[in-house]
């Protein structure tokens, strides 16, 4: 129960109007195993940092709705698909970018009371609908990305595990931009419950990137930290919540996110 605690559990950041984390974590599904998650979330904010990282009024109450698929193709790799719904306001929703993940097992060897894992994953951005993107208060750009993560986890046989992620994302529509991600996260999980903190920083390669409509992704840097709390409720379904605070960065509001959701396994 412990395992299944952490193995569903790390799915759930793909619970993102984030870019950067994507939905990659340390662990693969069996052969056949399906996982889904559902999640809901708000956003705020009242003050937005402009392009170069000063604070600016700009008010925005966003909803999402997010879904989530992971399938075991084998033993070492998994298909990965999300798709966010957003609501900025009555002119700005809809499905916003929606994205496909190959995810490999390179490694994982034991060592001690632990095992180290290395995960490699590309993964492809794209936009779901035509929603507007020329202005302030647009869900996105629509735009297509190219995304690449290279993954380390240790998780203890008896319930913690800290991990550590980076990469490249490519944007190649409507503009070609380019950006480092940057995540740390730790946590434990039991049969009782899983809980985790973390701390993110994104960064643009293009320092004189400005972005007009305020919409976050490629051309912003930020740094946010969160947490997530998650209970298994049956072998097959559990519940969580969980937050998320922008510390610093630039061409991103200072935003407050929470969130709550469910995950569900269905065996192949």
């Amino acid at each position: 129960m412990q395992r299944f605690c952490l193995q569903l559990f790390l799915l759930l950041f793909c619970i993102k109007a984030l870019h950067a984390q994507g939905p990659i974590n340390g662990f693969m599904p069996k052969p056949g195993q399906l996982d889904a998650a559902f999640t809901y979330s708000t956003e705020s904010y009242s003050k937005f940092h402009n392009e170069n990282g000063d604070l600016i009024d700009r008010n925005i109450d966003a909803t999402s709705y997010n879904l989530f698929l992971e399938y075991g193709l084998d033993p070492k790799m998994a298909l990965i698909v999300t798709a966010p719904y957003i609501s900025n306001d009555l002119d700005n929703q809809g499905w916003q970018d929606g994205s496909i993940w190959l995810k490999y097992r390179n490694e994982r060897i034991e060592q001690n009371k632990g095992y180290h894992n290395l995960i490699t994953s590309i993964g492809l951005g794209f936009p779901l609908s035509s929603y507007p993107n020329d202005n302030v208060f647009a869900i996105g750009r629509r735009a297509t990305t190219f995304q690449g993560r290279f993954l380390w986890q240790y998780d203890a046989k008896y319930g913690w595990f800290i991990s550590a992620q980076s990469g490249i994302d490519f944007q190649l529509a409507p503009e070609a931009l380019a950006a480092l991600p940057i995540l740390i996260r730790g946590g434990i999980g039991t049969s009782r419950f899983y809980a985790d903190i973390w701390l993110e920083h994104y960064q643009s390669l293009q320092s004189t990137v400005s972005d007009p409509n305020g919409a976050s992704g490629a051309g912003s840097t930020w740094t946010r930290t969160g947490g997530t709390l998650y209970v298994p409720v049956t072998p097959w379904f559990g519940v969580f919540t969980g937050g998320a605070l922008v510390l610093s960065g630039k061409n991103i509001g200072k935003s407050a996110r929470w969130n709550l959701g469910a995950v569900f396994r269905m065996n192949g």
